[in-house]
């Protein structure tokens, strides 16, 4: 296996760990231990910490390593009105710059959700989200919305994974409806390049994740 093959094998794994409460908020993941669990150099895991530092889903501290940050309400009205108007403005700017191949993508990550609902994994899903969020934001052509957006986006996720009923279980068949519904909503705006729609639901989206979370905070 190909040294990025292996960093994001141990990235993908310690995911994988969390959404799997191996962990829970403020645990320190440690080198060795997730080398040892992985059966992997400490290399690879080093990295792959690193980069989950820098996409804001872990912090670090000197001398004690990476671990999963605390969470408060404040925080949370924080990073998700952050993220809320950094992703209007990627959706915006992708209904500006999409070509009809960008579209096909959207769709079949479209395609790929719905399929969920018969046939459905944590892991799966966080992986189609992900590609579908910062898919957008690459299309946006800008460089700093898709770096922003994809930091916010990483960085809420510790709200997600811990508190939405989807990932914690509480959800106990299939994913929630509300996501994949807005997620055709808003390819459609961006295919009928209409910027301020696309933007708007974008915007509703996210503040809608947020609000189904924060009761629970």
């Amino acid at each position: 296996m190909s040294k990025e093959n292996l960093e994001e094998f141990a990235y993908t794994s310690i995911i994988r760990l969390i959404l799997e409460n191996h962990f829970k908020i403020g645990d320190f993941l440690l080198e060795t231990e997730l080398s040892k669990a992985l059966d992997l150099s400490r290399t690879p895991v080093r990295h792959a910490l690193g980069q989950l530092v820098a996409e804001g889903f872990l912090d670090k501290k000197k001398k004690k390593g990476c671990f999963i940050p605390p969470v408060s309400s404040e925080d949370a009205r924080h990073v998700f009105f952050v993220r809320k108007n950094i992703e209007g403005l990627t959706a915006s700017s992708a209904a500006r710059h999409a070509t009809d191949e960008d579209i096909d993508f959207l769709w079949g990550l479209i395609k790929e959700e719905k399929e969920l609902y018969q046939n459905f994994s944590k892991m799966d899903y966080v992986n189609i989200n992900m590609a579908f969020h910062m898919g957008i934001a690459r299309i946006s052509q800008n460089k700093y919305l898709e770096k922003y957006c994809r930091h916010s986006f990483c960085r809420s996720h510790t709200y997600i994974f811990f508190y939405d009923d989807y990932y914690t279980g509480a959800l106990v068949s299939g994913i929630q409806e509300t996501s994949p519904k807005q997620h055709i909503q808003i390819v459609e705006a961006i295919e009928n390049r209409n910027e301020e729609k696309a933007g708007n639901l974008m915007r509703q989206h996210v503040r809608t994740t947020f609000e189904q979370l924060f009761v629970k905070l």
